[in-house]
Formats: structure tokens, sequence, C-alpha cells
């Protein structure tokens, strides 16, 4: 391996140096993840994605060809009905069918399973996140599998020994029959899958079926529908697709769980070892607590995440926590904080070492930074920061501009920042992303909308001399900055029998009818004479 690069020092380095150590022989490293699309693919499910996502990365940066498969595993039973799905009653009757061939209830896709999956994958793409995707249920009827399963069939007796051994340990109240066969499927005629099988003991399997006593013969090599359960297939894939990295859940990842029990299966059914694995620790959505479940309905998708955080920022938050750490996805003002913590470490990814103490805290943000980014770009230390405007700023400025990007762009062009075609990119998604919140999620105190038509109100004494000190400088200066403005506010109740926390309020409610707002410097600015003076001198009398 030879002597290890300080800048790869990501919890993902550390995974993809033991899958090379473990397969040290491979030309190509295949490393997997997938999911049962049996209902919304939600926020919880990215994090296996990007797990593996981050460390296929990790392998390449070694020179490592990597094969990146997501399978969906479609061809699993519909068991339960999500409680916000339409059409509840024609979904009840597909229970114990193929998800895969359920009719999609929103008339979009050609399945329900096809529904769920393009969303998912739409959101991946943007995240630069572009796996081979493998839907199981085609795999299985080409027959694809047919060596797998007749190697499951002959060691059956081994197989129900491993799995009994894990029932008994957790005290299940029964155990696999001694004629039992590692099979399941779907029944021809009905489509079901409560089905009894005899094996040849070659490739032909009988099978009858308990829903409409349907009966027939299949040979494997031809496919059709018949598959493997879940604690003999992701063995048998592993095999297959010679998987050496694959990350699990923590339901996965218990002693005797499906993996405890899957690197049993590969080795003594199939002659190959079980990946290198990682556990990783449940996504949660602040707020609603708990495990995200699909079946429950209303969860929180990756397209949702997109709405309000940058695909960089979203990739951030995963890349910056180690997979056995539970954290919840936030979408209250903690986004501010998200945010605010992002830009930091960004800004100290760009720090030159200096042999000092605080180098390896530099390497750790630049190699996070570069998983973090959609491109993958390295980051060349001792060089600027690209700039990107705050996430609690930029908030108070697109609120002036009613979430016109162009507009928000040019007042900040036109406070003195130059932006490069990059900071642009990044600028315009930011700004959407901070108007999504907004309009979305953003506490009713953190709002604020100019007003259209000047309000009159009855303003006497040095308050009017202070309004009318504030138009006359709004007239003479239309396009001062927020600093100039700023300096002028100060000096604007000089010799005036009137406070600023009695004068203020006035002027607010005047232009965004509250009696507090923004930075006032910053939105006198922002909305410029032109928008700024006719609200208040309807009030001048």
């Amino acid at each position: 391996m030879g002597e290890r690069d300080p800048n790869l020092n990501h919890w993902a380095d550390f995974a993809a140096e033991k899958t090379l150590r473990a397969h040290p022989d491979r030309e190509q490293v295949a490393v997997a993840a997938g999911i049962t699309p049996s209902g919304v693919v939600h926020i919880g499910n990215f994090r296996e994605v990007i797990t593996v996502d981050l460390v296929a990365r990790a392998l390449r940066d070694r020179g490592v060809a990597v094969r990146f498969i997501y399978s969906w595993d479609d061809f699993d039973v519909f068991r339960k009905v999500p409680k916000d799905a339409p059409q509840q009653a024609m979904l009840t009757e597909q229970l114990g069918r193929s998800i895969s061939a359920v009719p999609d209830p929103w008339g979009e896709h050609d399945s329900y399973a096809s529904h769920h999956i393009a969303g998912f994958e739409t959101s991946l793409a943007a995240l630069g996140i572009s796996p081979e995707f493998i839907r199981q249920s085609a795999r299985y009827r080409q027959g694809a599998y047919s060596e797998g399963i007749a190697k499951a069939l002959a060691g059956a007796d081994k197989i129900r020994e491993i799995l009994n051994a894990v029932r008994r340990e957790n005290g299940a109240k029964t155990l696999l029959a001694d004629d039992w066969l590692p099979l399941s499927g779907f029944c021809d005629a009905c489509g079901k899958d409560p089905l009894s099988f005899k094996w040849d003991g070659a490739w032909s399997v009988h099978y009858v079926c308990g829903a409409c006593q349907h009966e027939a013969d299949v040979d494997l090599r031809e496919g059709g529908n018949l598959k493997l359960p879940w604690r003999v297939d992701w063995p048998m894939r592993w095999e297959a697709e010679k998987v050496c990295f694959e990350p699990g859940g923590k339901d996965h990842s218990s002693a005797g769980g499906s993996y405890d029990t899957a690197k049993d299966i590969v080795r003594e059914i199939f002659a190959w070892q079980a990946p290198q694995y990682v556990g990783y620790d449940f996504v949660s959505v602040k707020g609603q607590g708990g495990k995200i479940s699909s079946s429950k309905g209303g969860v929180v998708t990756v397209l949702d995440c997109l709405e309000v955080y940058e695909p960089e920022v979203l990739r951030w938050i995963v890349a910056s926590y180690r997979p056995n750490t539970e954290f919840a996805i936030s979408f209250d003002l903690d986004v501010i904080k998200i945010y605010e913590d992002y830009d930091r470490m960004l800004r100290l990814a760009y720090v030159g070492d200096d042999g000092g103490r605080k180098d390896k805290k530099r390497q750790t943000a630049r190699r996070t930074m570069q998983l973090s980014d959609v491109q993958h770009r390295p980051i060349e230390a001792g060089t600027p920061a690209p700039w990107l405007p705050g996430f609690r700023h930029l908030s108070v400025i697109v609120q002036i501009f009613e979430g016109d990007v162009d507009a928000t762009r040019r007042f900040y062009e036109g406070e003195g920042q130059t932006l490069s075609e990059e900071e642009r990119r990044r600028f315009d998604a930011r700004t959407q992303c901070v108007w999504r919140w907004i309009e979305t999620y953003a506490p009713d105190d953190f709002r604020y909308e100019i007003r259209r038509e000047p309000a009159k109100r009855a303003v006497e004494g040095d308050a009017a001399v202070a309004l009318g000190r504030l138009v006359a400088l709004l007239k003479a200066t239309p396009d001062a900055d927020d600093a100039t403005l700023g300096a002028s506010l100060k000096t604007l109740l000089d010799g005036l029998n009137v406070e600023r926390g009695d004068f203020y309020p006035v002027i607010y409610d005047l232009l965004v009818g509250r009696d507090r707002g923004p930075k006032l410097s910053t939105l006198l600015a922002a909305m410029g004479g032109a928008r700024s003076v006719p609200l208040l001198s309807a009030s001048l009398g």
C-alpha cells in the first residue's frame, strides 16, 4: 500500500484501504448498495448509497477500477400499503405480489416499484452519484441467478442449520422444517406468493400456490418468477457480482442479523468471502423522531432535502459524520447553522499547512470537502477559497427581491462582489435554496415583505424631522451601499429628541409593515431610493 497519504484521512479512505487489503488481486473492485422500493425512497435510505459512493471515490483515488452497483430489490413482496399512497383499495388487492408487478397508483410509470425508483435515481444524479442500477426482478426472470439458486438448493441443509442456529439464539418460536427449501416466488397464475416447493435435484422446481392452487414446473435456467429469500439472496449476489464492499444499517448489523448469517452462507455455500462491511446508523428528521418508515407516509425524500440544501451541502452533512453516528436532517433555523458550519469548513480547507498542530484539521477539512464536492475536485491548499454568500445575509436580501435570483445577484455585484463562473453557479443554487426555505420552512418572524403601497402614518415632531432627513439622504444617494448608509444612519438622529428604539420601528412599519426587520442599512441599500422613498415620504405630510 505504500506510505499513507495524510490527505487520504477520511473514514471512507480507511474503509477503502481495508477493502483493498482483503482483495489484493482484484483488477476491479465491486462495491454495492441496494434497497426494496416498497414505498417512498427516503433520506434515511440515502445514507447507504452515499456511504458506498464515498468509498468508491476513495478507491478510485488509489487508482483502482471500481464497479458501483445499486440493486433495486423490486422482486420482493408487496406487504404493506403506505398510508399516504393513492388508490388504497387497489393497492390492498395487490398485497402478496411482487412490487415490480403492482400497478402504479399515480399512473406515471409501468409499476409501483418503477414510480419510487424514478424519483430516487433522479435525485442521485444531482448529487454526482451514478451507480450501475440493477433491477433484480429482471435479473431473476432472465435466469441470471440460476446457478446461484441451484447452489442454494443443493446446500439447503447447511443453510437451514445456519439460520436455525440464529433462530434458537433469538428465541424464535419455530425452526425451519427439515423439508424447507431456500426458495420463494410468485404464482404464474395469480401472482401471489404463498408457494410450496419440491426440487428434483437438478434444474426443475415444482410449486403449488396456496392462494389459487395452481401448479407448475419451472426450469431454473429459463428464469421465471422464483427467487431466493432475502437472507440467502444477499450472499448469493455477493458471489455472483464479486462484491468487495457493502455497508448495512444497524438493523442488519446486530449479532445474529442478516449480515452475520450471510457471511456464513456465502462462505459455506457460494465459496466467496463476505465483503468488507460498514454498519451505519439511522438518519431521522428533526421533530419526527425515530427511524423513518415509508409505510407510515409523509417521509422526507432526497429531492425534498435538495429543495433546501445545495447538493454539496447535503453530501457534506453525511460525509462529516462517521457512519455509526445517528443524526437528524433539519428544516428549521438549524439550516442556517448547518450552512455556516459548511462555509467555515470550506474556508479552512483552503488554508495552507504550516507544519503546526492545525495541519491535521486542515487536511481533514480538505478531504471532507473534496468528497462532498459533486465533481470530486481536490482542493489546493493555500489558494483563495471561493466566495459564497452567507445563508443568513442572503435570506434577508432575497426577500427584498421576492425570490428573484438575478436581482439578488446584481445587488451583491453592486456591493463590489466579483463572481467567477463557478461562484455564480453556486450563488444561484444557494439563493434558490434559501428562497424555498423561506417560503416553506422559515418561522413567521423570520419572513417579511416589502410594502407594495405606501401606508400613511402620523409622524410628528423630531421623528418627522428624522424621517425627512432619511428621505433627503435616500433621494440624494439612491444607490448608496450598505456601508455608506450604515455610517449615515449613525448620525441621523443627532440633535433630535428621539431615540433610535422609538424611531426605527416607525421606519420598519413604513417599509415592511412590522416594528422590526433586517438590519436597516442593508434593507435600504438593497431596496434603493427608488423603492424606499415613496414608502417613506407618504407619511411626511
